[in-house]
């Protein structure tokens, strides 16, 4: 009865913890220079991101390019001009560059491959045992992973030496990796392959292996040879992580030389995080660690723990972006860029899953159903039953970006970028190689391409932008990957953006 209990109990947290990721990677309405799209649909963001996109990308490019504006050559006779005169015409030759919500999604799951996932967290739906066996197989071979960012607003300024721009954005990111165990423990329950037999309502002894669909509704409980099951084999090779971290950016870029031919820029740009949640378990290392501020919505398992409210946030942390760009006879160009350079500092508390709990008691599914095992299976308190303050520094994922290429108008760019990470950071970005450009098509700005990603993933990021000539506004849509429906399993995310490119405050002769 108590290994009952104990295995009831057991299910019921892991489908919790698996079931709220499961959640963020399906359902999140919410992509920031992951898998080769930045916020502005640009297939090689060091080359084509613009105005405050460049912020995390390359700075430099705040100085050298100006947002849906042709390159202007400055006219000449400005010693023919008054003080007053060159002051004004120093304010005409400005742009200044707004945004308001802007967002993108990008998921990496299997149960996008052909499996009724709704169904998963649906009632009244008729998910069979083969499409749960199936579905577990396709967990445990392939990570699940999401990334999602929103940016709330940005602003930049551009003029004839250089720009600065500033922007806030959420990210939100989670991870999954189950075993084997763990994932078929998570669809199948007493059914798993965990257990030789299980036990019917009506007291019928059968064989897993030989279990029809039929039974599977009748399985009441679930028998093994070797003992009870226990937490630490569920957990044994399972990764799975979450994350919210809020960031503030300003940066600028400047002309180091502007010699006609030859302009060369370098840029910087700094970032100050805070963040509201950060939960990692390590099946490998059999840790876990866990800093929730009061508004993540998950409870500590510390009595006494106060890590603030949702005010005040769990994390903190710092990162730099610096760049340098060089373009030769307004025709050729070549940037180096090395963005988030910094770390995660994180207030909360370790645990170690070779003391888990065991005992449930009183915690039990109430009307809300998959609510509750999402509320319960997140709080480390339903997995762990001792925690140890830590503070814990996490690396933020450094990269590196070298490209170069050919303008072959003034809106139009061909290039080729190397992208690679520098650490071994939880949210790192693999090594890629990408090939594409940005041109005018008709009242659109397109921008497309050809990206290679580490591990032989190919990938086509295509976006056309609204950008009529004679409008101000600019509406975008961006996907990481035009023929990602054809395998929606590795690869799928979109990405939108609104943007007004502002006039300058005033003209020549004085006029607003």
């Amino acid at each position: 009865m108590t290994n009952h209990f104990l295995q009831s109990s057991w299910a019921s947290v892991c489908k919790g913890s698996v079931a709220f990721l499961f959640l963020l990677v399906s359902f999140q309405p919410v992509q920031s220079q992951v898998a080769g799209v930045d916020l502005m649909g640009s297939p090689i963001p060091g080359i084509t991101a613009i105005g405050h996109h460049a912020i995390g990308v390359n700075p430099s490019l705040l100085a050298t390019e100006r947002p849906f504006a042709s390159k202007e050559v400055f006219s000449a006779g400005s010693d023919t001009l008054s003080r007053k005169q060159r002051k004004l015409k120093r304010k005409s030759e400005r742009f200044r560059f707004f945004s308001g919500f802007e967002g993108g999604l990008v998921v990496n799951t299997p149960l996008l491959d052909g499996t009724p996932l709704l169904n998963l967290v649906g009632e009244g739906k008729n998910w069979s045992l083969e499409n749960r066996r199936a579905t577990a197989d396709q967990l445990s071979q392939s990570p699940t992973s999401m990334e999602a960012q929103m940016r709330w607003v940005g602003w930049s300024r551009h003029g004839r030496r250089g720009g600065w721009g500033w922007t806030i954005e959420d990210r939100y990111s989670a991870s999954l990796s189950p075993s084997q165990n763990l994932a078929s423990f998570v669809m199948l329950g007493q059914a798993s392959s965990l257990f030789d037999q299980v036990e019917l309502t009506d007291g019928t002894i059968v064989d897993v292996d030989d279990l029809t669909n039929a039974q599977f509704e009748q399985v009441e409980n679930g028998l093994r040879d070797n003992g009870a099951l226990l937490a630490l084999e569920l957990m044994e090779g399972s990764e799975f992580a979450v994350q919210h971290v809020r960031s503030y950016s300003a940066g600028f870029g400047v002309k180091l030389v502007n010699s006609g031919p030859m302009v060369v820029a370098a840029g910087l740009a700094g970032r100050y995080y805070r963040g509201s949640g950060y939960y990692e378990v390590n099946g490998e290392t059999k840790t876990a660690f866990a800093a929730f501020n009061r508004g993540f919505g998950a409870e500590l398992v510390a009595p006494d723990a106060t890590l603030g409210d949702a005010l005040r946030p769990a994390g903190f942390g710092v990162a730099l972006d610096a760049s340098v760009r060089v373009e030769l006879a307004n025709l050729w160009f070549a940037s180096l860029a090395i963005t988030e350079m910094g770390s995660m500092d994180w207030q909360g508390e370790s645990y170690s899953l070779n003391n888990p709990v065991v005992s449930l008691e009183g915690w039990v599914n109430q009307e809300g159903g998959v609510l509750d095992a999402l509320n319960e299976g997140l709080a480390p308190a339903s997995l762990f039953l001792n925690a140890s303050p830590e503070r814990r520094v996490v690396a933020l994922p450094s990269r590196v970006r070298l490209n170069g290429g050919i303008m072959l108008a003034s809106t139009t760019l061909i290039g080729v970028e190397f992208a690679a990470p520098l650490n071994q950071a939880l949210l790192r970005q693999p090594t890629e190689i990408g090939v594409g450009g940005r041109g005018r098509l008709g009242p659109f700005t397109a921008m497309g391409g050809f990206r290679w990603r580490e591990g032989g993933d190919v990938r086509w990021p295509v976006a056309l932008i609204l950008a009529r000539k004679e409008s101000r506004a600019q509406f975008g849509l961006a996907t990481d990957d035009l023929l990602g429906w054809l395998a929606p399993e590795r690869r799928w995310g979109i990405g939108w953006s609104y943007t007004r490119t502002l006039n300058p405050a005033r003209s020549l002769n004085g006029g607003k």
